[in-house]
């Protein structure tokens, strides 16, 4: 899980170390500077005697600030108050703690490194054992059975702008730190800099997913996965190159649109960078199992799902609970354990917040009543998958299970 985070943490310090290095060559470079006094005359001598050590010292005290931020991040997953622990410490101790944190700059950059590199080696191992080179071979094969749709494309570009403005935001923010670091000799505004930093970057995040809700709706609300899944395509194209984005929901699309092969591939290159993520790639990969009858794997998600744990106190327990439970249905419905899952999917249906939950739980409560040849249930939950269903896979099999009920000349009404 830790190596999907990698690749940011690396980038991100290597950038931070050469702004450093540039701050400091701005800094000899102005003689107004140098000539303040602020550095006693011997130290700026040596540094002066040695410039490609002062240079890289730089670059490491600033890298060694960006690293405290990264460290407190990534202690989020065992503990929320991980991150306002470490400010505490800075506080209370601001130089030991940025000297532990610059002197960790380096092992972090390599363990960082090895991070990366294994895992996109394991990542192109996997996307050649399907034969698949990259996003647009992804979208080609989908084309291949399906149709993108292009009057999403106009609301796909429209919450592509939006979030790219989050974005800048978030820049600006990063600048406004480094201009903090520069023109202001006081730790303890740097401290609080940070701090505010880490909690306006929160609410942009939280802000940056709900310009991704219009997108969302078209499966959850509108039940209908090929025109969210083209959206998320014309989303993640940029310069006529496709480089694709929300790869759970992508996965989810192609689950309602019975393509679960290219669900699969589509989580190869998914990143599971925390806990959620986690839990959520092994709960599509359960239904992916699921459709392909490979129970070996299902269990083997389902192992997996509980190894997971959540940091959001009783929510998250509930989470991981329901997924697992999720996982579990699909196993007894797989070895015919009906009636169980009957009662699992009357539950789900009478909670589910959105009607693509509700198309998926009444779609199976019919199948599973057609099996049991209780055709008065199976018929009135069909009906009601036709009616929500949209373009969702279900509607075709549903219509075609209610042609074969009506075809039994039976008393269904």
């Amino acid at each position: 899980m830790w190596k999907y985070k990698c690749k940011t943490q690396f980038l991100i310090l290597v950038a931070a170390f050469c702004v450093g290095v540039l701050l400091m060559a701005f800094t000899f470079s102005n003689s107004a500077i140098t000539s303040a006094g602020i550095v006693p005359p011997e130290v700026l001598s040596f540094m002066k005697s040695n410039i490609v050590l002062t240079y890289a010292m730089g670059g490491l005290v600033v890298a060694g600030i960006v690293n405290a931020v990264l460290i407190s991040q990534m202690l989020i997953p065992i503990s929320a108050w991980a991150p306002y622990l470490i400010f505490m410490l800075l506080f209370m101790m601001p130089d030991t703690m940025l000297m532990i944190s610059t002197f960790l700059v380096i092992p972090m950059m390599i363990v960082t490194l090895y991070g990366w590199l294994s895992l996109r080696s394991s990542t192109l191992s996997s996307l050649r054992a399907r034969k698949i080179s990259n996003d647009e071979e992804i979208v080609r094969i989908y084309q291949i059975h399906h149709q993108l749709l292009p009057e999403y494309k106009e609301l796909a570009i429209k919450c592509r702008k939006q979030i790219d403005r989050i974005s800048l935001i978030y820049a600006l923010g990063i600048v406004a730190i480094f201009c903090i670091m520069f023109f202001i000799n006081n730790i303890w505004i740097l401290v609080l800099a940070l701090l505010f930093y880490m909690m306006a970057f929160n609410a942009l995040l939280r802000y940056r997913a709900q310009c991704f809700i219009p997108i969302t709706k078209l499966l959850y609300e509108n039940c209908d996965p090929q025109a969210c899944f083209s959206a998320i395509v014309y989303y993640s194209t940029k310069r006529n190159k496709i480089k694709l984005t929300q790869k759970s929901l992508l996965a989810q699309c192609l689950i309602y649109m019975d393509d679960p092969e290219l669900a699969q591939d589509i989580l190869i290159t998914y990143p599971r960078k925390d806990a959620a993520s986690t839990l959520t790639y092994w709960s599509l990969m359960g239904y992916i199992d699921y459709m392909l009858k490979d129970e070996a794997a299902l269990i083997r998600c389902k192992e997996e799902a509980s190894k997971v744990r959540m940091n959001f106190g009783p929510t998250g327990v509930m989470i991981r609970s329901e997924e697992i439970a999720s996982i579990e249905n699909k196993i007894r419905l797989m070895n015919g354990d009906f009636n169980e899952c009957k009662k699992y999917y009357l539950a789900s249906l009478k909670h589910s917040p959105f009607p693509f939950q509700q198309v998926d739980a009444s779609y199976y409560i019919a199948l599973i009543s057609f099996v049991q040849e209780d055709y008065n249930i199976a018929k009135m939950y069909f009906e009601k998958v036709v009616q929500l269903g949209n373009t969702m896979y279900f509607v075709k099999k549903a219509e075609s299970y209610l042609t074969k009920i009506n075809n039994l000349n039976l008393d269904v009404e």
